[in-house]
């Protein structure tokens, strides 16, 4: 296998769109958006077998006080996972072509990272990416991590039947408050309801407005903010992703006034319909990782699923990590 950079932007996208494990994450403009907004820069690696291009592995790379960090993807992206996407081929292989592959994808990452040299490496690895053993065996860490997902190809009254009776109360409830679900532009009226929600935790939220901004205008078809209003009140909002499955990324705020207590089940619901609709499959409920979510997003009956996270660190870069997980990792 040949490592390099890449730098045609047209056979990246394509890379990404036939690949099952590509998401909107991945693609091209996205990740130039995250390098103008985080400060990070770019390593978009491409892994070659032969001729073939077999696998992308988008890295960004930031020296902090003579510290050097590499992460997929980087803090204040808002992004839940990225890492590297094995080829539309990649399933369809024997086992022994898969960890061919899988091996050499390895030794060429591990190789390069020699090269780079950071003391904190972190990846997060889209669902589905379970075999890391090969990592494993060059000394990286993997921790395990979770979220939810809904199969959408049960009939819209299947899923309904299938959320538990509290759950079905709630959402009838926040119908009965006649609010309106607009899609709107205003980005900053998502990013201050999450300051808010944010502080109130003793926290810190840093995404940049205008990074969403130009996301959305940059992926109109793929990304939605969604707002939820009472006559001219806004009450909550999301940023929804809708490429190969539908995702509520970055949102969901709870409402401070009681009077609103089921409003969030009520949207989940009412983007569960537009998924269906659009005719996509899944439906990703985030949330899975949080002790405190998950008696409230497992009410909608959904499926768990794994994620891994890829990490390696020098004595320096474990120092670090004390910073890194108790403020960057929280954004």
């Amino acid at each position: 296998m040949v490592i390099k950079l890449m730098v045609d932007k047209i056979q990246w996208d394509q890379f990404v769109d036939q690949s099952p494990y590509g998401l909107l994450y991945h693609k091209w403009d996205f990740l130039k958006l995250i390098e103008k907004y985080t400060n990070y820069k770019l390593l978009p690696y491409s892994i070659y077998k032969g001729e073939q291009l077999a696998c992308i592995f988008p890295m960004f790379y930031k020296k902090v006080l003579g510290l050097k960090f590499l992460f997929s993807p980087p803090p204040q992206s808002g992004v839940p996972y990225l890492g590297y996407v094995l080829s539309r081929e990649y399933d369809c292989l024997k086992q022994t072509a898969k960890e061919t592959i899988l091996n050499l994808l390895a030794a060429e990452i591990s190789d390069e990272m020699k090269k780079l040299a950071p003391n904190y490496f972190s990846a997060f690895l889209v669902p589905g990416l379970m075999d890391v053993r090969h990592f494993k065996w060059l000394n990286f860490g993997v921790n395990i991590s979770y979220t939810y997902k809904i199969d959408l190809n049960q009939e819209l009254k299947d899923i309904w039947a299938n959320f538990n009776s509290n759950c079905r109360q709630n959402i009838r409830k926040g119908e009965d408050l006649k609010c309106k679900v607009k899609i709107s532009e205003d980005t900053s009226v998502l990013t201050d309801l999450l300051k808010d929600r944010y502080n109130e935790q003793g926290m810190n939220y840093l995404i940049n407005p205008d990074y969403l901004k130009e996301l959305i205008n940059t992926y109109p078809d793929n990304l939605g903010l969604y707002c939820l209003y009472d006559n001219n009140k806004i009450i909550g909002g999301t940023l929804n992703h809708k490429y190969k499955w539908y995702l509520g990324w970055i949102g969901l705020v709870k409402a401070k006034d009681k009077k609103y207590k089921y409003v969030n089940e009520y949207m989940i619901w009412k983007f569960i319909e537009e998924a269906k609709e659009l005719g996509f499959s899944k439906f990703e409920i985030s949330g899975a990782n949080k002790q405190k979510l998950c008696q409230y997003r497992s009410k909608f009956n959904p499926k768990l699923e794994t994620c891994l996270e890829l990490y390696k660190n020098d004595i320096i870069g474990k120092a670090a990590e004390g910073i890194y997980l108790n403020f960057f990792k929280k954004i």
